[in-house]
């Protein structure tokens, strides 16, 4: 995965701006960052550099706005903000989405057969894989989607609950 140093994020710092109530004094305050230098990265004057981006995230705990900025960075490997207008921004819209995306991917799980070893697979065998891989990510973006709408709606951090599973999930042996 390739990591981009710099990224024009202009739309993603404005909507962060707007959500947060910041005026520029108070963004660069927090990012340690000149007024002029917010202000420019707020017109997509200036590219937002990878120390400040790192550093946003970790002073906003702003669900839209991080998987904005990861998205940005990660050059696409994280799922995008859906936005578009098709998606109506409610917890039940995207739920039902989230749910009928799951039950997809499930489905295709359970047509393709991954038992075979990678190296003799058929070019139709490697297509259905790469389905089931576009139906787990649809499912991956819903499921992100969906986290960032809870925490707007009921204000329970992404951050907050994915730091106190850690320890299960080292517990469990699902880290090293």
């Amino acid at each position: 995965m390739t990591i981009k140093n710099a990224a024009n994020m202009g739309n993603e710092v404005a909507r962060l701006m707007e959500s947060e109530e910041l005026n520029g004094e108070q963004l660069a305050f927090d990012l340690n960052i000149s007024r002029q230098l917010g202000s420019h990265m707020k017109n997509d004057r200036r590219k937002m550099q990878q120390d400040i981006a790192k550093v946003s995230i970790q002073t906003y705990d702003n669900p839209e706005y991080i998987t904005d900025v990861l998205h940005e960075f990660s050059e696409g490997y994280t799922s995008p903000v859906f936005r578009g207008k098709h998606i109506e921004q409610h917890r039940l819209s995207i739920e039902a989405y989230t749910i009928q995306e799951l039950q997809e991917a499930i489905s295709k799980m359970k047509e393709v057969c991954l038992a075979k070893p990678p190296t003799i697979i058929s070019k139709e065998e490697r297509e259905e894989i790469k389905a089931l891989m576009e139906e787990l990510l649809d499912g991956r973006g819903f499921i992100d989607n969906m986290l960032i709408q809870l925490q707007k709606d009921y204000g329970l951090s992404i951050k907050n609950c994915i730091k106190g599973l850690l320890p299960r999930w080292k517990a469990k042996g699902w880290l090293g």
